[in-house]
């Protein structure tokens, strides 16, 4: 009797402590009920653990054999394989076809001219030591929706081709017009410097990756090393378009039978565009008799940089390239909730490639696969979450994120009502090193995932976010690592920009080398450069998992929307900065409405920090429960639309949200607060007064949205 005793005293003391779990923000407990914690603890372990190095090696096996541009039979194939895959782990599985403008390379040749000749090449060297390297399907140098035609001319070195350089070159009296631009590659987005050497006069640009940036002087080149060999060329779309998606369709799903605009109407690039490596440039560049460059222009080529080539240097240039519209496909899983299922949690990354896509995009497909399986073992198991889960492949994201933006045209309206968060995974898993940027309110989100994941690679066993905090801590958030600004250049920017659905992009890096948009960006170069163990990618994996898992289990949603107010004040202050360098105004001469829109940003994030509060007392009481939590959730995913302005921004009427867009002068850095960025940067007085109003009547929205909040918890006290 007494040994029974024993045993259930022991039992209901386990029972006890399981009721008892504590909460604490490095694992995010505190969004379940005390009864509820210690059940999600357990299955929060269980989902970190599931994902396993070999299944990303067989994911990475299966989709990077061969090259799969958008639109290709290769395209064709990962999808299947990719659907197939899906439905073998049990989800819900739909094929969303769109139709889209995409490009497609014929012919390309540069030589320069002269008796006889110096051809120079526009192909990668086929190496012995990379298989995939040798593929028949691996195409030559291109950058889709370059003109079409055949130009010869004197050339111009251009630096990175930015704004500011051409306005340098104007600045020094150099000819542009005319003439065959040289860039290279960085410091904005590759299209960037067509428009721009389009608009200073030149007939043709050719663009190349320096050794400074990413080959020699960076390290030992790919085959000994990982970094950029002479032949390693850049390939990547040219599109500048005011909106991401379909060239043809802005605002509205690419269907068979949209209605689209004429492709003579939009502003694509006119002039011929050639991609090349630094051996190629080499020769033109070497040949140059002009003056010298200016300091910071100079590149790790072995010579004198110059800015003409002169008289005696002429350069022919042609390409040939097609234009149609093109059937592809994303691949879109689903995991339906229980309680919520109406509220969507989206993981994704693109599958379509410019080669073999080992790393670009592939190091985060396989980790978008193996959550997926991850989730779908813990279904079957019993366990579905309690908001539906939505795992999506997406095609065409390399020609101007087109598959992400076509779901999220298609589903505007469910996701402005229904979209809890969206995480990118896009080109991953590349090193051990974690990082995310993404939206405020996702940042405790991050965190807590980061407690309970552990760090890649570590000598003693430690978690991610010890690891991170090591390397990034944020002042303005003491205890916190730092969580950096979302821009350009991916698939979040539907959701983010679009439709102001809280998005973060996650990955780790750290590796040294770099195959981007090459031929090169094959297995045999992720297994020397990022390692053939795959626990970057399975730190990856696991930290997409949990923090989906937050966001999809929790009875209270753990998003934040607090955590605007300080960051609006930081980007506010980054402006004041950028207004008074550009002389709009001097710093003891700030407007009254800079001072307006800091203090409104304060108070909300105190009045919200409180009502936080508030809701996590009410929760762990038992007062927050039925309808009363199933409305605050909805007054929570409501604070990250606080910020969408159905008008958009001025000139850019697709990026609606007045929190972030990406730069419209680089294309990948991000604008925060992008109407008074573009009314500062355009010295316009007026236009900022008028975006700083909008800003102020988002965060009376956003206090609107507390007190709603506060008035639900507000009984029972």
């Amino acid at each position: 009797m007494r040994r029974r005793s024993v045993v259930i005293v022991a039992a209901l003391a386990a029972c006890s402590a399981a009721i008892a779990q504590p909460a604490s923000p490095r694992d995010g407990l505190e969004h379940w009920p005390p009864a509820e914690r210690a059940a999600f603890a357990a299955l929060d372990r269980t989902l970190v653990e599931t994902p396993r190095a070999d299944r990303l090696l067989a994911w990475h096996q299966l989709l990077g054999e061969e090259p799969h541009v958008a639109g290709s039979e290769g395209d064709a194939r990962v999808i299947e394989k990719i659907e197939n895959a899906f439905r073998e782990m049990g989800l819900e599985v739909q094929r969303h076809e769109f139709w889209a403008l995409l490009a497609k390379p014929v012919a390309a040749e540069l030589e320069i001219v002269g008796t006889p000749p110096v051809r120079l090449s526009v192909r990668e060297d086929m190496l012995m030591q990379d298989a995939p390297s040798r593929h028949p399907n691996q195409n030559f140098g291109w950058n889709a929706y370059s003109g079409s035609g055949e130009v010869e001319a004197e050339v111009v070195y251009v630096n990175y081709g930015t704004k500011a350089d051409f306005a340098r070159l104007r600045a020094m009296g150099v000819e542009t017009t005319g003439r065959i631009a040289i860039a290279r590659y960085g410091g904005n987005f590759r299209g960037y410097k067509a428009k721009f050497a389009e608009a200073a006069g030149c007939v043709g640009l050719i663009i190349y990756t320096d050794p400074a940036d990413s080959g020699y002087a960076k390290g030992i080149p790919y085959p000994e090393g990982g970094y950029s060999n002479s032949s390693c060329i850049e390939r990547g779309s040219l599109s500048t378009l005011g909106y991401a998606g379909d060239p043809l369709t802005p605002g509205v799903e690419a269907t068979r039978d949209a209605k689209r605009l004429d492709e003579r109407e939009i502003d694509l690039p006119r002039i011929p565009v050639q991609p090349i490596g630094y051996g190629s440039a080499a020769k033109i560049m070497e040949r140059m008799t002009g003056a010298g460059v200016p300091e910071g222009w100079q590149g790790g080529l072995p010579f004198a940089y110059r800015l003409t080539g002169g008289d005696g240097l002429r350069v022919r240039l042609k390409v040939e390239q097609t234009r149609a519209i093109v059937p592809t496909a994303n691949v879109i899983a689903t995991l339906r909730g229980t309680t919520e299922a109406d509220k969507k949690v989206v993981i994704g990354c693109h599958h379509d490639a410019w080669g073999c896509g080992a790393a670009d995009p592939l190091a985060g497909t396989i980790a978008l696969m193996e959550s997926a399986r991850a989730f779908a073992e813990a279904a079957k198991a019993g366990h579905r979450p309690r908001r539906t889960l939505v795992f999506a492949a997406w095609g065409a994201e390399e020609f101007g994120i087109i598959g992400s933006t076509e779901w999220v045209e298609a589903n505007r309206d469910n996701l402005i009502a229904h979209g809890v968060a969206y995480f990118n995974l896009d080109m991953a898993s590349m090193g051990p090193n974690f990082a995310a940027s993404g939206s405020p309110s996702l940042r405790r989100v991050l965190f807590a995932a980061a407690g309970v994941v552990p760090q890649a690679r570590a000598k003693a066993p430690r978690t991610v976010l010890d690891d991170w905090l090591s390397r990034a801590a944020d002042e303005r958030f003491p205890g916190m690592p730092r969580v950096g600004s979302l821009g350009g250049g991916s698939d979040h920017i539907g959701f983010l920009c679009h439709v102001s659905v809280a998005s973060a992009s996650i990955s780790a890096g750290g590796s040294r080398g770099n195959a981007y948009h090459s031929t090169y960006d094959t297995l045999p170069w992720y297994w020397k450069v990022v390692g053939e163990d795959y626990e970057p990618a399975l730190l990856v994996t696991r930290m997409t998992t949990a923090a989906a898992a937050r966001l999809a289990y929790a009875p209270l949603l753990p998003l934040d929307p607090s955590d605007y107010g300080p960051e609006a004040q930081r980007h506010l202050s980054d402006l004041g900065k950028r207004a008074v360098e550009l002389g709009l105004w001097s710093r003891e001469n700030e407007p009254a409405w800079m001072a307006r829109l800091g203090s409104r940003a304060e108070a909300y994030r105190a009045r919200a920090l409180a009502v936080r509060g508030d809701l996590l007392a009410a929760l762990d009481s038992g007062r927050l429960s039925g309808q009363g939590l199933a409305g605050v959730n909805r007054l929570l995913m409501a604070g990250d639309r606080a910020f969408l302005d159905e008008d958009g921004m001025p000139g850019r009427p697709w990026f609606r949200s007045l929190f972030v867009a990406n730069d419209e002068d680089s294309g990948y850095a991000s604008w925060m607060l992008p109407g008074l960025r573009r009314a500062i940067e355009q010295k316009d007085p007026a236009a900022a007064e008028e975006a700083a109003g909008r800003l102020i009547a988002a965060f009376k929205k956003l206090e609107t949205l507390s007190e709603a909040m506060a008035e639900a918890v507000s009984g029972d006290r």
